[in-house]
């Protein structure tokens, strides 16, 4: 990081030379440079590398006629896309010193920026010196600073504030903006008023979507709420909005953790039955419940439709039946599972080896113990 902000204060030194002094071929070559890099990359800078943006930055305040605000913004935004906020906040106020003045987009940017750094309060002040020059903040920059006070600092408070605030100036908060105040919500533990105010988005013409509920179903699962997240469920379809296999999962984890495993497979199966398809992460779930309680035929069944239906096991499914084969006494039948993930090309983690030097232990077999102890090293050593 330190190379690159060096990097471009050399950029920053030169722009700061009087102009007059370089040849104009200079800054025909410079702007013809600049040029090149854009079009050769029509337009999209997703691929560039951040000394390469930097780089790039130091040709445009080099060049005469200057580049338009707009090649600015594309380049800033290039860079917030790669989570460096302090780089693009560096180079805001380097164009500022520089006398490049910053458009409605560019502003927007740098909102953004301290917001996502917890730096709200100087996000703030940028809004009011947008605000000041007559620019209209969008729902996007007020968006921005929404995620800053909910995610990035503890003003959550304020964020509700401001979505009421939204609404009196004559903006329509939309389905972003309400997701990002929800998870906010949960985040400060408020779950009522989240939930609340799924019931209130509909009121206010923004229906909830997919996102929305799975927000809602993440933050009641995780405290606990399970018979509140199975009331959404049904909810979801009654307003004919398919819940989707990640929501699903996420019931069924909490439905095993909190130790309500016929429950996880009926709703597995109902699941199933309206042609939602599971994936590797549902069968993991009630696989690891199913051998916590001791059902290893249940759990072994699971195993074999998975494979039956070209669903991969991976290293979470086979450590866990493992697991449960050793602690059962069951030491051959994990032999066979340890080496059926050998042959799938699965590599063995420490839960894994754990397991069967326990089972080699407890069988007297201290060289097969040994000898995976060796294994183990090796693996780590390789990752």
């Amino acid at each position: 990081m330190r190379r690159s902000i060096a990097t471009g204060k050399r950029y920053f030194q030169l722009a700061r030379g009087n102009p007059g002094s370089v040849p104009a071929l200079y800054w025909r070559r410079s702007f013809s440079d600049y040029r090149e890099k854009l079009s050769r990359r029509n337009g999209k800078l997703q691929d560039l590398k951040l000394d390469d943006a930097i780089g790039l930055f130091g040709d445009m305040v080099q060049c005469r006629p200057l580049p338009s605000i707009i090649d600015f913004s594309k380049l800033l935004s290039t860079i917030a896309k790669m989570k460096k906020f302090d780089v693009v906040i560096s180079l805001g106020e380097q164009m500022h010193k520089l006398g490049i003045s910053h458009n409605h987009y560019t502003y927007s940017i740098l909102i953004n920026c301290f917001c996502r750094r917890s730096q709200v309060s100087l996000a703030l002040a940028i809004l009011g010196k947008m605000m000041k020059l007559g620019y209209e903040p969008s729902i996007v920059t007020l968006s921005s600073l929404l995620n800053g006070y909910c995610c990035h600092s503890m003003r959550i408070s304020e964020a509700v504030a401001l979505v009421d605030q939204m609404v009196e100036m004559g903006y329509q908060p939309n389905t972003v903006t309400f997701n990002t105040l929800i998870h906010g919500l949960f985040l400060h533990n408020e779950a009522s008023e989240a939930v609340a105010l799924v019931e209130r988005m509909a009121e206010k013409g923004c229906q909830p979507d997919l996102v929305t509920y799975g927000v809602v179903v993440n933050g009641v699962c995780k405290r606990g709420d399970i018979d509140l997240a199975l009331s959404i469920l049904k909810k979801m379809e009654k307003g004919k909005l398919e819940a989707g296999v990640v929501i699903y999962n996420t019931v069924i984890d909490a439905l095993c953790k909190y130790k309500h495993v016929n429950d996880a497979l009926d709703l597995f199966n109902e699941m199933e039955n309206k042609g939602i398809r599971a994936n590797v992460v549902t069968y993991n779930c009630l696989i690891s419940c199913l051998c916590n309680y001791g059902r290893w035929t249940d759990a072994s069944q699971l195993l074999r439709d998975m494979i039956e239906r070209k669903i991969n096991p991976n290293v979470v499914t086979f450590s866990a039946l493992i697991d449960a084969f050793v602690k059962e006494g069951k030491l051959l039948e994990a032999e066979k599972l340890y080496a059926e993930m050998i042959q799938r090309s699965i590599d063995p983690d420490i839960v894994t080896f754990n397991s069967l030097i326990n089972g080699f232990c407890m069988h007297d077999r201290l060289n097969e113990a040994k000898h995976m102890f060796s294994l183990m090293d090796f693996v780590s050593l390789r990752k």
